[in-house]
């Protein structure tokens, strides 16, 4: 299938207007400067940002949301060595490169990086507009739709680097969203015993599919009080990955430390947790958050999504949206009708729903 050289100057995208609205507008496209790339989007995935702006009215009206993209490059500016046609995706946003945080090889920390309060540009649309830095060309063979949920793997990623999960560590996984249930899958195919907590039924389905030792129901997990500080719990792990956000998973999660162990915090969440502060020293617990990626988070994750090793098929829910279902697919999300990452996909055109399975 040739490509045109050149794309178009007005393209539609899912735009932003108020709480649980988003409506299909067409956007000017501008060429793309010395640098950069026009990429025509062939997948984004709904993140859960997207649905704290979406469903929660955290969004700016006007924004276009999706950062979780893979695409194909339809027009380079000066100075870019990609082609016409090259498959990439979206990568992490540039770093300043010098502050300390940077020189420490720790970007996510980058002094320079933008506020998390800016407007959004995204990849709910048809085409997009990056500088060159921002893309990484996808690995022959990996195709694009896998290739798409490289963002979310990375984070997942990052979050098992900031537990410093060695040979032989129990890890237990709170919540099996897409990052928890990556992060399960990750470390399933590492070797180690993982268990998952989560309620709701269709995703701890989606947890033991892959390959976890067992799924437990919050309801199931033993918590202690003040005067208990040193009880252990019969499934005790070495790490704890709270991925949900929510205040209870995180006190939760706290409470099934073993002596020595280490709480990660991955989800955000607005109810604040209470620790135990003697159980903290006696058992000397760690806690400490996880944001975004690794300074190689983006090449690691493509590098396992080509090579097979992760069961992308059931981590991809099936079902796809097109620019039009991107309401409806975040107020499905939010309802527990899907359990898997789930992609929108641009070129589908308006559907009566939005979604196709």
């Amino acid at each position: 299938m040739s490509r045109p050289s050149q794309a178009p100057r007005s393209v539609p995208a899912a735009v932003y207007l108020r709480r649980g609205e988003v409506r299909v507008q067409d956007r000017e496209l501008p060429p793309p400067g010395p640098g950069q790339v026009v990429v025509e989007v062939s997948y984004c995935g709904v993140c859960g940002s997207d649905l704290h702006l979406i469903e929660d009215g955290w969004g700016t009206p006007g924004d276009v949301l999706g950062h979780e993209w893979s695409g194909r490059v339809v027009e380079v500016g000066e100075g870019v060595e990609l082609s016409p046609g090259d498959p990439v995706v979206g990568g992490p946003a540039p770093r300043c490169g010098e502050c300390r945080a940077c020189l420490a090889h720790q970007p996510s920390q980058c002094e320079g990086q933008s506020r998390m309060t800016g407007r959004f540009d995204g990849a709910f649309a048809t085409h997009v507009v990056r500088d060159r830095h921002s893309v990484i060309p996808v690995p022959p063979g990996l195709d694009l739709r896998t290739a798409a949920i490289v963002e979310p793997l990375a984070v997942a990623l990052h979050a098992i680097s900031r537990a410093g999960v060695r040979d032989g560590d129990e890890v237990l996984v709170s919540g099996a969203g897409p990052i928890g249930a990556l992060a399960a899958a990750v470390l399933v195919r590492r070797g180690h015993r993982v268990v998952v907590v989560e309620p709701a039924p269709a995703r701890a389905d989606l947890a033991r599919a892959t390959g976890v030792a067992a799924v437990r129901h919050p309801d199931d997990l033993p918590t202690f009080s003040m005067a208990e500080v040193d009880a252990i719990a019969p499934e005790a792990v070495d790490v704890a990955i709270e991925t949900s956000g929510r205040r209870e998973a995180i006190e939760l999660a706290f409470q099934q430390l073993r002596r020595g162990g280490r709480l990660v915090l991955v989800g955000s969440g607005m109810e604040a947790p209470s620790f135990d502060p003697n159980r903290t020293v006696v058992l000397e617990l760690s806690v400490c958050g996880s944001f975004v990626y690794d300074e190689d988070g983006f090449d690691t994750a493509l590098d396992l999504l080509a090579s097979g090793g992760l069961p992308c098929d059931v981590l991809i829910d099936p079902v796809e949206y097109g620019l039009d279902g991107v309401a409806t697919a975040a107020s499905r999300l939010v309802r527990g009708e899907h359990a898997g990452k789930v992609m929108i996909r641009p070129e589908l055109g308006d559907r009566p729903d939005g979604a196709v399975p």
